[in-house]
């Protein structure tokens, strides 16, 4: 994912351990428990298009995205954030309010949608388009790779959104599976057509990754589109 990369995070350090609690609550205030209702109402009438939440999110300022309130807080934030780009609210009209009520998520403060993305897309493919509400697609051509092909993403930062962890840009992997082909969400998170593409579960090791700071025989799989991996050749 691009954007200012404060979600894209995988390998970090000094973010701290990750707790958990087997008998934490699914809600642990009464603000969380409307905005996840919320949410789904908002979705509606907003972010049509596959990808556009998630773009959403990449774009909320780093204070939005790590300090206020989790997941909820976050959700929160890019539900106003929608509205307002949607035209359902003016700019800023719950700040006042939200910002008032205790426990509430923080009103967005989005930066500015990146207009200029990098002319990496792939051609647009005409396909039959399903029924059902689904973002997979069948495409007329055979998948470019197979099972046990080593393969390379880019190290071109994209601009805009992207399902490319920066984590695994320019790492080699091994393509481990093969799954059913979908819309490209670097495409229609923008209103740029479906351009749909091949997936492929591409295994990593950890030190390939991360070095000597990975976990020892850690092992990671990154489901990839097509239009990001290029083979390469074994030695």
């Amino acid at each position: 994912m691009s954007e200012g990369l404060v979600h894209d995070i995988g390998g970090d350090l000094g973010y701290g351990p990750i707790l958990h609690d087997p008998e934490e609550p699914v809600f642990h205030y009464e603000w969380e428990r409307r905005v996840f209702g919320v949410m789904f109402q908002v979705l509606r009438i907003t972010a049509q298009r596959p990808g556009e939440m998630r773009y959403a999110i990449e774009r909320l300022a780093e204070e939005d995205y790590f300090k206020h309130g989790g997941y909820f807080g976050r959700w929160e934030a890019v539900c106003e954030l929608l509205l307002e780009e949607y035209g359902h609210l003016e700019i800023g009209e719950l700040d006042q309010v939200l910002g008032a009520l205790e426990g509430t998520g923080p009103a967005s403060r989005a930066r500015p949608i990146e207009k200029k993305i990098l002319n990496l897309l792939p051609d647009d493919v005409g396909v039959k388009i399903p029924g059902a509400k689904t973002v997979r697609r069948e495409l007329p051509n055979p998948p470019r790779f197979k099972v046990g092909d080593l393969v390379q993403a880019p190290e071109t930062a994209q601009k805009g959104h992207t399902r490319l962890p920066a984590y695994v840009a320019g790492k080699q992997g091994f393509i481990v599976a093969i799954h059913p082909a979908e819309v490209l969400p670097d495409s229609s998170a923008h209103g740029l057509g479906e351009r749909p593409q091949h997936v492929y579960c591409v295994g990593y090791d950890g030190d390939v990754l991360w070095g000597s700071q990975s976990e020892k025989s850690i092992k990671i799989h990154v489901d990839l589109y097509e239009n990001y991996l290029s083979p390469v050749k074994k030695r």
